[in-house]
């Protein structure tokens, strides 16, 4: 009878040591798929589409797309990612703006609208249940109802330019992570895509993206600044530790960013900065 225990101690044992061998085996050798991408924000056609097609992801505004451009796009295993504007309100887009109340904008503690750093946009306010709901309104009609693969979050720095304002970054973070909850809720296998933003992705975002932007990436160790040193040594770790897929491109010193790249694993892209998103006959590599 004793035996008879031992034996099934043991067999129990050694399928708990295979399982934790097996995920831990799984957890380190962990390594992202690389993928071709490209970001494109003006006008298509079907050259473009065709082309299009030879990108594993493609981020766009989705304004210029229907159902069926894709679909086309899925039919050639190219996934398809739409932009929105999180923060930042654009004045051409009077879908937004005509839905907007006043406490949907981004104010300060003596009630002044804020601007972006050019004085073109207002911005808006995160904390805003309303201007939440304008934006996923926005976001379902653009995007999901087109059967788009993902979103892609843009001005989210925002949050990082306001991290010593202790009023201002309690409402973008606290807004950012809710408008996540909300839409993950309704849309569990959307890929949630953020451009920079690197406070919130530390804080909190990281459980919730399934991938990053760095835009204009430049070494860090070009002029050894040690707050972007900071930065680029915890986005590879927290990118390992939540499984994000990063993406950076650069616009300058190709060679260093690439190997950097390459090293990380990381999905990279190079391309002029004039004409960089609205021009598609450009070279990029």
């Amino acid at each position: 009878m004793i035996e008879k225990q031992y034996l099934k101690f043991d067999i129990v044992f050694s399928l708990l040591l295979i399982i934790l061998v097996s995920v831990f085996i799984k957890k380190i050798t962990y390594k992202q798929k690389i993928n071709t991408y490209r970001i494109y924000y003006d006008d298509i056609n079907q050259k473009i589409l065709n082309e299009m097609a030879n990108y594993n992801i493609n981020i766009v505004e989705s304004l210029f797309f229907n159902k069926e451009n894709v679909n086309y796009l899925h039919n050639n295993n190219s996934k398809v990612i739409g932009y929105i504007s999180l923060i930042e309100i654009g004045p051409w887009d009077n879908d937004i703006i005509d839905q907007l109340d006043e406490e949907d904008y981004l104010k300060d503690k003596n009630n002044n609208k804020l601007k972006s750093l050019d004085n073109s946009n207002f911005l808006g306010d995160l904390s805003s249940k309303h201007f939440r709901d304008v934006l996923i309104n926005v976001i379902n009609k653009r995007i999901i109802d087109k059967e788009m693969d993902g979103i892609f979050f843009d001005t989210l720095d925002w949050i990082d330019y306001y991290k010593d304002n202790n009023y201002l970054y309690e409402k973008l973070i606290t807004g950012y992570e809710q408008l996540l909850k909300e839409i993950k809720l309704k849309n569990p296998n959307i890929i949630l895509f953020q451009n920079r933003g690197f406070e919130s992705y530390f804080s909190f975002s990281k459980k919730y993206i399934s991938s990053i932007l760095w835009e204009n990436f430049i070494s860090p160790y070009i002029n050894n600044k040690k707050s972007k040193i900071y930065t680029y040594k915890k986005l590879k770790r927290y990118a390992k530790i939540y499984k994000t897929d990063v993406y950076i491109i650069s616009f300058t010193n190709d060679y260093i960013n690439r190997i950097i790249a390459k090293k990380n694993n990381w999905n990279y892209l190079y391309s002029q900065m004039d004409d960089r998103y609205s021009k598609w006959d450009i070279k990029v590599k």
